[in-house]
């Protein structure tokens, strides 16, 4: 009972944080008035920059440690978002799901689990090479679309050791290995108040990346790094480009000095 009673909280956790995600934060949010993604999903997203960005639609596997005996939990997530500032596309649907749409103060996005579903999930999409089809029927300047992205498959982080120690001075190099060969987006953050992040995407799935002294300034005490191996799709329709992006999110928290 204990156990479930985790996975529901982590799985509200997962939600709050949708609807709380900081532009400052996010990596699908740089300083760059062209993007027209704000990310909701509560878990970095690629970042696709540009007049001509559409849209986005992803499928996120977001695996998280449970109890220090037990396997890690993982979720898996749906988020999309189109036009400027998010409008309502009509219905939205990924291997046959349908995404719940949000509203607030105009802005319209679409997500699995949502605040008004916290416990709602995707049937049939898994991340183990497979296809992950998207179907939008339309609406408000966004046309009638489809298509798909395949996803990738399951990796490890293996360093730095959960709850490691990290000296600053000597920067961060952050490893994994495992899993189909996919872009890497390696983000770091400050679990204090000051919510400093740095994050590297596009990266060769080289299996490590190093942070360095100076990008790490200001951040210390507790962090949370995560590892996000995606593939992406963009799909072309009525003069826009839509991406669709399916990812696998693991991440560890270490101590900066």
């Amino acid at each position: 009972m204990e156990k479930i009673k985790y996975v529901i909280s982590m799985l509200l956790v997962v939600v709050l944080l949708a609807s709380c995600s900081d532009k400052k934060n996010n990596p699908t949010e740089p300083d760059n008035t062209d993007n027209t993604i704000q990310n909701k999903s509560g878990q970095p997203i690629p970042a696709f920059e540009g007049t001509n960005v559409g849209g986005v639609m992803a499928t996120i596997s977001y695996e998280f440690a449970s109890f220090p005996s037990l396997p890690p939990v993982s979720i898996t997530m749906g988020f999309s978002q189109f036009g400027d500032k998010g409008v309502d596309a009509g219905v939205v649907t990924v291997n046959g799901s349908s995404l719940g749409k949000i509203t607030q103060s105009g802005y319209t996005y679409y997500m699995v689990p949502d605040p008004s579903n916290p416990l709602g999930t995707l049937s049939n999409v898994y991340f183990d090479g497979s296809a992950h089809n998207w179907s939008v029927s339309g609406g408000n300047g966004v046309p009638a679309l489809s298509g798909g992205v395949t996803s990738p498959t399951s990796y490890d982080i293996i360093a730095p050791a959960s709850n490691a120690t990290v000296s600053a001075a000597s920067g961060l190099t952050v490893s994994w290995n495992g899993g189909s060969s996919s872009k890497v987006l390696v983000y770091l953050i400050s679990l204090s108040s000051s919510g400093k992040a740095v994050f590297s995407q596009d990266l060769a799935d080289d299996g490590s990346h190093t942070f360095s002294a100076s990008e790490m300034a200001g951040i210390t005490g507790q962090v949370m790094i995560q590892v996000v191996k995606y593939k992406y799709n963009e799909i072309a329709s009525g003069g826009k480009s839509y991406y669709a992006v399916a990812e696998i999110v693991k991440s560890v928290n270490a101590t900066i000095q």
